[in-house]
Order: C-alpha cells, then sequence, then structure tokens
C-alpha cells in the first residue's frame, strides 16, 4: 500500500491497493509456474502442508509443559502489561490457560478461552519449556557440563553432516539436467567484474566497506542484562561532514539482521549494499545491528562457556536487545527517533518487542519500521524436515543433542578454520537446502563473500523456540493469535516487502490481521515481488530496483523535518 497519493499508480487486487509490478495473492505467478526450470524445492506453497495457527494434538499437549512461569519473568519490569489487559473475573493462574490451543487470529472479541497478555507472554515466550534457570556453576557441574556437551557435540555434528550430505546429493541431483543445458548468466550493466576479481575473503565487514569507498566503525552497546553488542556505523566521506542547521547529521537508520545472520549481510553487494546505498543516496547515518553473541562479543559477568550466558530466546532479544541499539542511536545522533528496518528475525523480533506487554513504548523512537520477509507467521517449510523431526523434541532431549550452549558448535569450528571457497560451497548448499534458498537472483561471484558472515552463533535455547516442541515452527507465529490485539497507538508506519518465492514465512496473514484488527498500525506499503526469496530484498542483484528505492521514499515520508526544510516551509507559507 503506497496511500492516497498513490492510487492512480496502483492496482487493487481483491480489494487491497498493491504496486503494480508486484505480485498478487499468490506464492508463485503463472508466468513463473510455466517457466520456471525444475528445483529441489517446493513448487508453490500450496504444493505442502501449510499449517497457521492450527496446532496438531501433539502441539496442544505440548503445551501442559508450560505449567508455571518461569522464574526471572515474574519480577521483570519489562513484562508487566496495564491491568486493563486482564479481562475481569479472569484467573492470573497460568495452569488455568495454559492448556488453551490457540486459536484462528480472526477469532471474534470476547471468545470464553481469550487469554490475558500476561498469560500469553509467560506460555508464548517460555524459556526452554518453562524450564528454571541455571544456577552458579559448580565444579560437578562444570564436570557434567563438560560431559553432556561433548555428547551433544557429537550428536549435532552428526546431524549436521547428515544434512549436508542430504542437501548435497539432493542438489547434485537437481543439477545434472542444468549441466548438460548450461544456462548464460546475463551480465549486469552496472557490474564490473574485473574490478572485484582480486577481492579478497575475509570476516570484517570493514574491508568490505573500505574497497566501496566507505569506513565502517566498531562500537559496543551493553544491553540492561549485561550483554555486549556489536553496533557497525558506517561512514560515508561524502555525506558525513554534511550537517544540518542544528548541528545533527543525517538521518539515523539502524538495520537488524536475521537468524543464524549479522552485519555482514548488508554489506558484501558492493556499493548496492542495503547499508552504503542508503548511506550515500539518503545521506543518512546508517548503524548495522547485532544480536548477542556474535562476532564473539561477551557479557558482564558471564563467560561465553557459561550455560547462562546462552540461556536466552527471542524474548531476550525484543526486551532487551533492541531498546539498548535503538537508545544507542538515539544518543549517538541526538535525534528523537529513528527509521528501522530489519529482515526476517530481525523484524519478527521488532514485532514482538513492539507488542502490549513487551516493550510497545518503543515505538515512539521509531518513525518507520521496513520488514523484509517479515517473520511472524510460518511458512510451509517448517512443515517439513527437518522442522517436523525437531518439533517432537522436548527440552530435556534436545540438550542431549544440541546442548545448552550455541547450536551446533561444529558450525562456528567450520566457520573459523575451513577456507573460504569451500566453506561457502557447503553453507550454501546446507542453507538451500533447510530454507529452499537459491542463488538464482544472485550475483555468482558475490556467493562466497555473503557466507563469510553466515552462520553466526545462537543459543541452542533459541533455537528450540525455534523449532522445538510447541516452537514457532509448530504454532506458525510469534505471537499469540488468540489476543483480540497485539499492538497500540505506538506502533510506527510500517512498511512490508515479501517475496513470491519465500516459503519459510507467510506475508499474507500478516497483512489480513492488521487490514481486519490492528487498527492502530498505519501500512504505508505492503509489495510483493514475485521472484524474490527470502534474503532477496538485500542480496539480489535487483534488490535496489526491487525496493532500495521505495524504503528511501518511505523513510523521507515519514522522518521528521530537518531545521532548514520547516523554515523554507514557513519563508513558502509567507
Amino acid at each position: 500500500m503506497t496511500g492516497p497519493a498513490k492510487e492512480a499508480d496502483g492496482l487493487l487486487i481483491d480489494g487491497r491497493l498493491v504496486n503494480d509490478d508486484t505480485a498478487a495473492a499468490s506464492a508463485l505467478s503463472d508466468f513463473l509456474r510455466s517457466n520456471t526450470e525444475p528445483i529441489s524445492r517446493p513448487s508453490s506453497a500450496a504444493s505442502m502442508r501449510i499449517r497457521v495457527d492450527k496446532p496438531s494434538s501433539e502441539a496442544i499437549s505440548g503445551r501442559a509443559l508450560y505449567t508455571h512461569v518461569p522464574t526471572g519473568f515474574e519480577e521483570d519490569p519489562l513484562l508487566h502489561p496495564d491491568d486493563q489487559d486482564v479481562q475481569p473475573g479472569s484467573s492470573r493462574s497460568p495452569s488455568s490457560s495454559s492448556s488453551r490451543p490457540y486459536t484462528n487470529g480472526n477469532a471474534k472479541p470476547g471468545h470464553p478461552n481469550r487469554r490475558s497478555t500476561r498469560d500469553s507472554i509467560s506460555t508464548t515466550f517460555a524459556r526452554r519449556g518453562g524450564a528454571p534457570p541455571y544456577s552458579r556453576p559448580t565444579l560437578y557441574s562444570r564436570a557434567r557440563l563438560v560431559v553432556t556437551q561433548t555428547t551433544a557435540n557429537v550428536l549435532s555434528s552428526f546431524f549436521l553432516v547428515l544434512v549436508v550430505v542430504w542437501a548435497l546429493s539432493v542438489r547434485l541431483l537437481a543439477a545434472v539436467p542444468k549441466f548438460f543445458a548450461p544456462s548464460v548468466a546475463e551480465q549486469k550493466q552496472w557490474d564490473d567484474p574485473k574490478r572485484w576479481r582480486k577481492e579478497k575473503l575475509v570476516k570484517d565487514v570493514r574491508y568490505y566497506a573500505a574497497q566501496c569507498g566507505f569506513e565502517i566503525r566498531n562500537e559496543t552497546v551493553e544491553t540492561q542484562d549485561g550483554y555486549f553488542l556489536r553496533m557497525n556505523r558506517i561512514i560515508d566521506p561524502q555525506t558525513t561532514h554534511l550537517k544540518h542547521s542544528d548541528g545533527r547529521g543525517g538521518f539515523p537508520v539502524l538495520i537488524m539482521h536475521g537468524l543464524f545472520q549479522s552485519s555482514g549481510s548488508f554489506v558484501t553487494s558492493e556499493e548496492r549494499s542495503l547499508a552504503f546505498w542508503l548511506a550515500r543516496h539518503g545521506g543518512y547515518q546508517v548503524f548495522l545491528g547485532n544480536n548477542r553473541g556474535v562476532f564473539d562479543m561477551g557479557h558482564r559477568t558471564y563467560k561465553r562457556s557459561d550455560p547462562r550466558f546462552w540461556d536466552y530466546n527471542i524474548r531476550e532479544l525484543a526486551i532487551y536487545d533492541l531498546p539498548a541499539m535503538v537508545d544507542y542511536v538515539c544518543k549517538e545522533t541526538g535525534y528523537d527517533r529513528i527509521a528501522y528496518i530489519g529482515h526476517s528475525q530481525g523484524n519478527g523480533t521488532m514485532f514482538i518487542s513492539l507488542s502490549k506487554g513487551m516493550v510497545p513504548e518503543l515505538g515512539a523512537k521509531l518513525s518507520y519500521f521496513g520488514a523484509l520477509a517479515p517473520a511472524v507467521y510460518a511458512g510451509p517449510l517448517t512443515s517439513c524436515f527437518p522442522f517436523t523431526t525437531l518439533g517432537q523434541l522436548e527440552w530435556g532431549r534436545w540438550k542431549r543433542f544440541f546442548g545448552v550452549l550455541d547450536f551446533i558448535p561444529l558450525m562456528k569450528i567450520s566457520y573459523d578454520w575451513t577456507p573460504a571457497y569451500p566453506y561457502a560451497l557447503l553453507g550454501y548448499q546446507m542453507f538451500a537446502f533447510l530454507f529452499a534458498w537459491t542463488d538464482a537472483n544472485w550475483l555468482p561471484r558475490r556467493k562466497a563473500k555473503m557466507f563469510r558472515f553466515t552462520p553466526q552463533p545462537v543459543s541452542s535455547a533459541s533455537i528450540y523456540w525455534w523449532a522445538g516442541k510447541d516452537g514457532f515452527a509448530t504454532r506458525g507465529c510469534v505471537l499469540d493469535p488468540q489476543l483480540e490485539q497485539w499492538w497500540d497507538d505506538n506502533f510506527p508506519p510500517l512498511a512490508v516487502y515479501s517475496g513470491g518465492m519465500d516459503f519459510l514465512v507467510l506475508t499474507d496473514p500478516l497483512i489480513e490481521r492488521i487490514e481486519k484488527r490492528e487498527k492502530t498500525v498505519k501500512l504505508l506499503r505492503f509489495k510483493r515481488q514475485d521472484e524474490a526469496e527470502h534474503c532477496d530484498h538485500f542480496w539480489a542483484a535487483d534488490a535496489v530496483e526491487w525496493c532500495f528505492h521505495d524504503i528511501l521514499e518511505d523513510i523521507e515520508k515519514t522522518r521528521p523535518r530537518y531545521p532548514e526544510e520547516l523554515e523554507q516551509d514557513a519563508l513558502v507559507d509567507v
């Protein structure tokens, strides 16, 4: 949606105004269905078992695990919703509500099974299935941890090798027809392969910035619960020195990565990288955030070998990491509000953070929220292996396979020690198999450096929240669709970008909920790029044309006016 000013340029499909260069409500256009070569992934979302807000009986019974609010939640000041969120006469006892299954997000108000915001939070974001927090390590617990982690590392490594071998086998079979009928890659007019031929493959975002005439400064942010986060500030020699009449620089923009990724995802497309492009063409002060644990960042008290360091899920990212980064950007730039862009988990976390009972007041500090491939509703891939297998594991069994520290440490070991090109090959094949990615829309020469920053360490408890027993893949939604309303008046103007070839998440249920129930959300734009996959809104060769210009336009429409602009407006009025 682009607003009344754009109605003449839009196309009305099923009662919804969309840009005329986007797909309709289908996951794949008829043209692509008839012309796309066979690939090793689902041909369409419709051909798979889509399970959104319709959990199995096993999943419903699994919610009995949440029989209490996990220790440490009760006194958290960030998780105390207003009293009006609790219906008169309703009980606050989690045991009375934990057995109630989620219902479809379109349930009518006043449903007798509707829960309070507090009850919803305690079940949806229960840490490790409601298990108690870890205590201070003892000699015995350390010895036991060594044994259990060694066993888990062996089992998880075997699982990873199995997935990689399976992925390579599937991909090789799919590549056989292409071997006998090779296609010639079309070179983009703006691309100069010879210029990048001698580029090195390193794990430092600053190197890729320097190659494009930019600079990146590594800065550190500390969260309220003691984690140190790596923040990357983009410095553009052409625009950074420019100041407005009040002495401030350009408007600040914070960009956040998805699961297993990092800020490096936004700097490996040369000058057409999202971070560099916005800094250069918008004159913005661009900051790249990173979640806890990324780039080997630590904690004020806990060592990375301490289970307490890794004892978090998306809840902590929403109530600690995002507010810390937003506040840091505001403080560093002198602005009261900033623009925020998130990809996948990076926007799913913000959707959670802005929800009632979490940190909805954070919305007052955002002028714009751009959601690339929004991770709110699960896509059809979550009904396939390995999600179906992982979804059967309760925490007790999960930690035997994957431990209580970072998820599958072999990934980090491989990242640190495997040569760049073999690692990129194996990493791409694994993620392509798991998440139905392809490089169809990428520049092939960029692939190796894209995977210089993927995957990054993520806690085992966090992946359990996504894929374990009663996790996101089973529930089908990051929030509780049973709640009448997720967000309040603080929610910033929103733009949603989805891909017709993205089978990991679904966008239509989110748009439907916003239109029917989230009346406080101003939807600036909903744009679906028919051929785009999950990461293509920043990795595709044509990402600039697909969405960068739209993002720039929306930031400009929603940001506060600069002082000289206000003065100019006043002169015009006179």
